[in-house]
């Protein structure tokens, strides 16, 4: 499902390298471009914010008034959002398109060949399989240790005694898991290369030069990543097209290369720490700003908010780097259209915009709504009812909404009709129209 998403997404990161030749800077486009996507959304919630905040005082009176009963509370609490068209989840929706877009992004940075190569699919997939292959067999000489010895031979140091390299990889591959197994044809290309360079096994073992995280769990697209980088230094290795687009494809930013992992022991560390601390000064500020518009927040979502900063730190640092680069430049730009919308959408400029859409447009009532009516004439309540009124003219409701006002009115008059005549003799033609009706409706007969 996520790779469905990717794909646009994709196409966007695709263009904006094309444009500036650097991943790093494509990614800041990038990020710029998935912000202006989400700006209407963004003041869509700034209205939403600021019908609250003009709700808030009655809000506080009904929760005064039916302390005690919660039923109460909860009817009138949402009698109120409907009167004035406004959703209490609605400050989530940013908070999930944000995470749609970030797992969406960490797909298309996972595979730069699939998404921004033009690459046919097979190529990629083959050369995933070689890194895959070249590294299992390096590390099956690796754990080849003798009783006693503390670090194993490498390849050179074994051929130099005289080990027979095909007899000797043909062994480790059949202690492989069937999963991981070679089959003849690639255990003869790997056989090849490591006769070509015996060195290439120390290549895959060392941590500094190939990221064995990448392959762990077994996803593919995660070790394109290790493609780009084992491409550029073993171009042999691979198909030539694969091999071109590796050795010009620029996978940094200020010199970082963007498939490393962050570790505390290199200067890949300050990408978590910068996203923690970029994500902690969005949400303080964020935070104070709607403070100062007069916007309060539920417990539960403002510790959502501070969790963020955390949930940020995690993400830099259990993904390469460029997951990091882009969610601090998602953070600093998301903390430059906050504090824009905010000084922009003033509670004076916002309660004026409010009033013109309010005498624009004339809101339907909901289903909500209509039941609430409803349940209130049958209640000896307002003998009008707005389900009762279907051709008053201020009334617009969809043709669904008309089919399911009608079908109530035809239960209540069916339940009248049994009620007042129960016990006398029904005309068959009476029973079948019923019928035909019940399962029209899909309700019991």
């Amino acid at each position: 499902m996520m790779k469905i998403i990717a794909i646009p997404f994709g196409w966007i990161l695709k263009i904006c390298y094309t444009l500036v030749k650097n991943y790093g800077v494509a990614l800041f486009l990038f990020t710029i471009v998935t912000k202006l996507v989400m700006l209407p959304s963004s003041i869509k919630q700034q209205k939403s914010s600021a019908r609250l905040r003009k709700l808030q005082p009655k809000l506080d009176q009904i929760k005064k008034k039916y302390a005690n009963n919660r039923d109460k509370l909860n009817e009138a609490t949402m009698q109120v959002y409907n009167d004035e068209g406004v959703s209490p989840t609605n400050g989530c929706l940013g908070m999930v398109l944000t995470y749609v877009i970030l797992f969406a992004v960490i797909e298309v940075v996972y595979a730069p060949l699939t998404y921004i190569s033009g690459l046919p699919a097979d190529k990629i997939d083959a050369s995933v399989q070689t890194v895959v292959d070249y590294y299992n067999m390096s590390v099956s000489v690796k754990n080849d240790k003798a009783d006693g010895e503390t670090e194993a031979l490498t390849l050179s140091e074994r051929l130099a005694q005289g080990t027979n390299l095909e007899e000797l990889l043909k062994g480790y591959n059949e202690k492989l898991s069937d999963k991981l197994k070679l089959s003849d044809e690639r255990l003869a290309a790997v056989t090849a290369g490591f006769e070509a360079d015996p060195t290439m096994d120390e290549y895959f073992n060392d941590s500094k030069k190939f990221s064995s995280r990448l392959v762990a769990g077994g996803a593919t697209s995660r070790v394109q990543l290790l493609v780009l980088s084992v491409a550029k230094d073993y171009p042999q290795l691979f198909d030539s097209e694969v091999a071109d687009f590796c050795d010009g494809f620029n996978y940094e930013f200020m010199g970082l290369y963007l498939g490393n992992y962050p570790s505390w022991s290199t200067i890949y560390i300050l990408i978590p720490i910068l996203s923690l601390v970029s994500q902690l000064i969005l949400t303080v500020i964020s935070g104070l700003m709607m403070k100062r518009q007069g916007v309060s927040q539920g417990g539960a979502m403002m510790g959502m908010l501070y969790v963020m900063p955390l949930v940020s730190f995690w993400i830099a640092f259990s993904f390469p780097a460029g997951i990091g680069i882009y969610w601090i430049f998602s953070s600093v730009l998301a903390l430059v259209q906050t504090v824009a919308v905010q000084l922009y959408f003033t509670p004076e400029r916002m309660d004026k915009i409010l009033e013109k859409e309010a005498k624009k447009k004339k809101r339907k009532p909901s289903i909500y709504q209509l039941a609430l009516e409803q349940q209130k004439a049958q209640q000896g309540g307002s003998s009008t009812s707005l389900i009762d009124d279907l051709d008053a003219p201020e009334v617009k409701l969809s043709k669904n909404e008309r089919k399911e006002i009608e079908r109530r009115k035809i239960n209540e008059a069916r339940k009248r009709l049994v009620s007042e005549d129960d016990d006398a003799d029904e005309d068959p033609r009476l029973i079948e129209a019923r019928k035909k009706l019940a399962e029209k409706y899909g309700d019991d007969y």
